[in-house]
């Protein structure tokens, strides 16, 4: 297993004292494996996200453990985890313009990623690996994009662009928060079938959040049903649609066959 859930519970402070977001959960995700995690807003599928790069709150209350190649990432000193997150673990979030500063380009943003975490390259290499990642996520221009602030692109583009990211470190676990929840219908249909292209030459593993179950369907190994922070079901994705067991999946996957027929 590339990483193991056991036992996480999450709670936020807030004006009443601390809310729970997510109770006791324990679940795996096997190497090279696409898991999806759905569920209704609210019902603590970004909290996952933040808990396993450890980008939560400082003032949440958190119990349990994640664990990442057989290290414990709430155990890590903070230079340990600066090392582990792009390198070893990577994030895509689900506002690509939030990603970016406004006031620098494209490439100035790059190359200050790459120096950060590869600081042994010298400049040829940078310019080669920032050429390379934004071809491969299939991005024409590529000098018009380089020298583009984030204000002169197109939303797909900011999100190609933050994958380009992503793979030029070659992290092992990719985490994608609703990566798709600001695209088109289009736009988000190419995304998918760069991450599935992009899973297969880098062979990276995925944990995949989302509220679209076609999504779920179309690009994950495994699901994951996550209801006001507990999981209610976690199996095969042919399995999960054809033959739910807990009765809160059934009711999600009739309303979503509902819509579908609508």
């Amino acid at each position: 297993m590339i990483l193991q859930i056991k036992h996480l519970s999450v709670s936020y402070k807030g004006k009443d004292g601390y809310v729970e977001a997510l109770k006791n959960i324990s679940f795996d995700v096997k190497e090279g494996e696409i898991l999806g995690i759905i569920g209704e807003s609210g019902s603590g599928k970004s909290t996952i996200a933040f808990s396993i790069l450890d980008l939560l709150p400082q003032d949440c209350s958190k119990k349990g453990n994640v664990i990442f190649k057989g290290k414990d990432i709430f155990k890590l000193k903070n230079e340990e985890l600066e090392e582990l997150r792009g390198r070893g673990m990577s994030m895509v979030f689900q506002e690509p313009a939030a990603t970016f500063n406004p006031v620098l380009s494209i490439g100035y943003q790059f190359r200050e990623l790459l120096l950060c975490k590869l600081p042994n390259l010298n400049n040829e290499e940078i310019e080669k690996i920032i050429t390379d990642s934004l071809s491969q996520v299939h991005l024409a221009q590529v000098e018009r994009v380089i020298n583009s602030y984030p204000h002169q692109l197109s939303t797909g583009q900011l999100q190609r662009i933050s994958l380009s990211f992503t793979i030029a470190l070659k992290p092992a676990l990719v985490v994608a928060d609703e990566p798709t929840s600001s695209l088109d219908v289009t736009t988000e249909s190419q995304i998918i079938n760069l991450l599935k292209e992009l899973r297969k030459t880098f062979s990276f593993t995925i944990v995949f959040i989302t509220h679209n179950l076609d999504l779920v369907k179309t690009l994950c190994d495994r699901a994951l049903v996550l209801y006001k922070g507990e999981i209610r079901e976690i199996a095969q994705v042919a399995q999960l649609f054809a033959f739910p067991k807990d009765a809160y999946t059934k009711s999600l996957l009739e309303a979503f066959r509902e819509l579908e027929e609508t």
